[in-house]
């Protein structure tokens, strides 16, 4: 099988390089890299000139990266594509780990956990390590773990993920999106793993929090007339992160508790922003 990995950048160069670094170790060699570049300037362009050794198509973008996406979807020619971001390491057997999967399973999406390459922890996306089948109930994962069979039917809410108003779930609007019209999808963390930097695990990083938790909140607005919105609403809106920040202020730890009642706030602001909207 072919993939396509649709890499979109801003802001970063030595990230970049360490990602490519990796993909030139790759063990499968058939792939293509679509770069879409969002800078305003030709660092990246440059930096490409280095790695004549990849199938790399060029483009450019304005900022957003579910924009960004949807220009890379426009020109992939791969049977699975995939979007790595742009600060991540993929390990040297994904690639061919994926493509044996594909081969013998029937599923159309594949997602795995993303990693802390020194301490092997999960960093973001659901902290689960056995494999399940996807439900709309229960997206797991992260877009740098997402690979998919070619379909038309791909293509990101640009509302959604960073850059956009609101700044995650991207991926797991797509996922959902396309588990209702039918698609079948497998989370496998044994084979599918991405290295990314354990950003997410900073308790402290309270923009960063309210930020993704924004995204959430949309995301169950955006869904909350079905079952599964309805489900979220019940879970995440009321019970979880009320929950979370009680249960640590009685055990006395203010950061975690800190934590979630920001991540609260933050889903109820994307929550109202997205129905007001």
């Amino acid at each position: 099988m072919k993939f396509s990995l649709i890499l979109c950048t801003v802001n970063r160069e030595i990230e970049v390089k360490e990602l490519l670094d990796s993909l030139v170790r790759q063990t499968f060699k058939h792939f293509e890299v679509i770069v879409v570049d969002q800078n305003q300037d030709d660092r990246i362009k440059l930096l490409l000139l280095e790695y004549e050794c990849l199938n790399i198509v060029y483009l450019q973008s304005d900022l957003g990266l579910s924009k960004a996406r949807n220009v890379g979807l426009k020109y992939y020619t791969g049977d699975i594509v995939c979007f790595p971001d742009d600060d991540c390491i993929y390990p040297q057997e994904l690639l061919h780990n994926v493509n044996q999967y594909f081969l013998l399973e029937s599923y159309d999406i594949l997602m795995g956990k993303t990693i802390d390459e020194n301490s092997y922890q999960i960093v973001a996306g659901k902290n689960i390590t056995t494999r399940q089948k996807l439900s709309t109930f229960y997206t797991l994962g992260s877009s740098t773990t997402l690979f998919v069979r070619r379909s038309s039917d791909i293509e990101f809410d640009e509302q959604f993920g960073l850059g956009s108003i609101f700044g995650a779930e991207e991926e797991n609007d797509l996922v959902f999106r396309l588990l209702k019209r039918g698609y079948t999808g497998y989370y496998n963390p044994s084979i599918n793993y991405v290295f990314h930097p354990p950003s997410d695990l900073d308790f402290s990083d309270l923009g960063r929090v309210k930020s993704r938790a924004i995204g959430l909140g949309a995301f169950i607005a955006k869904h909350l007339f079905t079952a599964e919105g309805a489900f979220y609403f019940i879970k995440f809106n009321i019970i979880r992160p009320l929950f979370g920040c009680l249960l640590f202020l009685f055990l006395l730890d203010l950061k975690k508790s800190n934590f979630y009642l920001n991540r609260w706030i933050g889903i109820w602001k994307g929550f109202i922003g997205y129905m007001l909207k």
